[in-house]
């Protein structure tokens, strides 16, 4: 198992690129982190990039939306429509991650993430069409899925697109479905050292859980700014977490 996450520049956009391969099933929603554990994971996730070093150091800085971020999907797959399973998965986050505001687009124009819904003989076509001019997705073809992620400036997110395949298994696309979306809001680093994340390709962790709503929870939290570096977030972050210690039961109760 393995994923790509390659960061290119087109201009002046940052394009962040992941991808995903097999994951397996796995539980562990109740179990209670440590301060220490919740902002190593955060550290690991949201700093840093796997594939080569960005041209911007992008991997430096927090990114994350600050405008509102509606989503709207694409099927193209002729074998199934998953549509109404990217909207509840959106409508979950929605729910339990403070401050992230989230929801299905109404229409193309306003829409901030794409989700293209594909089949695996029309996955590459279907990220072809969708890249700037020029990029290869060749390196891509071996993924289940892949996400792009473009920067406005410096730390806060312009737009994202999401690609996953939907005819190679209930359980690859509902872990492309938690990890991608996710990671494309944000925590785009992923990391061998954290066994309980969904951000990391060599465990079996196959859903959206408890550890990785505290990452992305703490990423939403408005004590953590666009642009900040780890000298600068370092600090808050044991607040953060303290506070979303809080609303940690509900989140877990709903993410059984």
């Amino acid at each position: 198992m393995g994923s790509t996450r390659v960061l290119l520049q087109v201009f002046l956009i940052t394009c962040l690129w992941l991808g995903l391969s097999a994951r397996g099933f796995a539980g562990g929603v109740d179990r209670t982190y440590t301060t220490a554990e919740l902002i190593d994971g955060f550290m690991r996730t949201v700093f840093g990039r796997e594939g080569p070093t960005p041209v911007d150091g992008a991997g430096a800085y927090v990114n994350k939306f600050v405008d509102p971020v509606p989503v709207l999907v694409l099927n193209s797959s002729a074998k199934a429509d998953r549509t109404a399973d990217v909207a509840r998965f959106v409508k979950q986050l929605s729910a339990i991650v403070p401050n992230l505001k989230i929801r299905m687009a109404k229409n193309e124009q306003e829409a901030r993430m794409v989700v293209f819904l594909t089949d695996r003989r029309n996955y590459r076509s279907v990220v072809a069409e969708a890249l700037p001019r020029g990029k290869e997705p060749a390196f891509m073809e071996g993924n289940f899925c892949s996400a792009i992620l473009w920067d406005r400036t410096s730390g806060v997110l312009d737009r994202a697109y999401v690609f996953i395949v939907v005819d190679e298994g209930e359980k690859f696309f509902q872990g492309c479905l938690a990890e991608e979306i996710t990671q494309a809001l944000g925590p785009a680093n992923d990391s061998d050292a954290l066994p309980h994340s969904l951000y990391n390709d060599s465990n079996d962790v196959n859903r959206f859980e408890l550890f990785d709503w505290y990452i992305l929870s703490a990423l939403y939290d408005d004590a953590v700014l666009a642009g900040m570096t780890e000298a600068e977030v370092g600090p808050v972050l044991s607040g953060v977490i303290k506070r979303l210690r809080l609303k940690a039961p509900a989140a877990a109760m709903a993410l059984r």
